[in-house]
């Protein structure tokens, strides 16, 4: 039998704990710089995806009925875009961008998409709502210099930018008010502070969306079943859970959620102008505090959150919130008759196809394309 001294001992420990703390300095640190890896790797197209994408203005007549409920029914259809399998986790999942643009007396309604998806989100957008027109932008729609190429623009030379981004202030399962639980359409509210730009302002509310994975759901379910039964227990009972609280939370879950950033971005002439219009949009998005509410991210670098907000790069990580299709649909939709902003840019006429039985030759009298469909006319 081997015997060790007090100080060979104490020395043996403290290599064998250096050891230890070496090996996990080792672990800890090729553990993030493989969570970096993983991070760069899913996101190493991002710029070219941007850039291989389509800006879609969406117009609807000024006397439309179309309730906001036809929104639901647009993003829950978009839920299908998300990506899954095994290796999903080396994926970002494809995001759409929803925006209001406001300029002076003009305020419009735009969809920026993967041109892959383009398509499918033209035919669900025209699936619930009928009436709309969606054109791609470019030089021919463009208005008094607000559209640069294919992307409208809000800055000016001199202009003076302000910015913020929203998340929920708690849990992803608490939920917001809905347009059900609200007495008018919320959209009224932030159209109208838009519609006060005036002369080298412009504001633009974004909007980007991507299908969620299911774990915020099985936290709402873990939340409700550990409530429920710690109020059945008379030992630990509070008598302090909601149940409307409980049952917002139910009828979020059971819904189709989205990983979603909201960008508010203001160009004045001054500072104080463009800080003042900021503070009045994030203002209007109090009307949905409920059991949840919306709080201000923090950004250090004004540079990169530009880049994000004009290339619409959803974030790396953080910065997001879980909101289910019925609480994207209260945010952002397409206006209707009910909505009396002035200034919202409306579709003057409606248009219709061509008609099935017209004659396939004879004199050319034009083209008719009705939702990206051409087809000849002849007489």
């Amino acid at each position: 039998m081997i015997n060790f001294s007090s100080e060979q001992m104490s020395t043996f420990l403290v290599s064998f704990a250096l050891g230890l703390t070496l090996s996990a300095s080792i672990i800890l640190s090729l553990t993030a710089l493989g969570y970096l890896v993983i991070i760069w790797y899913r996101h190493r197209d991002r710029e070219k995806n941007s850039i291989d994408s389509t800006l879609l203005q969406v117009l609807l007549p000024r006397d439309n009925e179309i309730k906001i409920d036809a929104a639901e029914q647009l993003f829950s259809s978009l839920a299908g875009l998300r990506k899954s399998g095994k290796l999903s986790f080396l994926k970002v999942q494809p995001h759409i961008a929803f925006e209001i643009v406001g300029m002076p007396q003009d305020i419009r309604f735009y969809v920026n998409t993967l041109n892959k998806y383009r398509d499918l989100v033209e035919k669900q957008i025209n699936g619930a709502y009928p009436d709309a027109e969606i054109k791609a932008v470019n030089l021919k729609n463009r208005k008094n210099d607000y559209t640069f190429g294919n992307e409208y623009n809000i800055f000016s030379e001199q202009g003076k930018v302000a910015f913020k981004s929203l998340r929920l202030k708690t849990s992803d399962y608490m939920p917001i008010k809905v347009f059900k639980d609200l007495p008018t359409d919320p959209l009224s509210s932030l159209t109208s502070v838009l519609a006060k730009m005036t002369e080298g302002e412009g504001a633009a509310i974004q909007i980007l969306v991507e299908p969620a994975d299911s774990k915020w759901k099985k936290n709402g379910r873990n939340y409700i079943t550990h409530t429920k039964k710690a109020e059945a227990n008379p030992e630990t009972a509070k008598y302090s859970a909601d149940p409307k609280e409980l049952e917002g939370i139910e009828n979020k879950i059971g819904k189709p959620g989205f990983n979603t950033v909201i960008r508010v971005v203001v160009s004045s002439s001054t500072v104080e102008a463009a800080e003042a219009h900021l503070s009045n949009i994030v203002n209007a998005f109090t009307q949905f505090t409920g059991a949840n509410s919306f709080t201000k991210n923090k950004h250090m670098l004004k540079g990169l959150f530009m880049t994000d907000f004009i290339y619409r790069y959803m974030p790396m990580r953080g910065q997001t919130s879980v909101l289910s299709s019925e609480e994207l649909a209260t945010i952002f939709h397409f206006p209707n008759k009910s909505v009396q902003t002035p200034h919202i840019f409306w579709l003057n006429s409606k248009r219709a196809p061509a008609p099935a039985q017209i004659p396939e030759s004879g004199l050319f009298l034009g083209m008719s394309t009705f939702r990206g469909l051409s087809k000849n006319v002849f007489m």
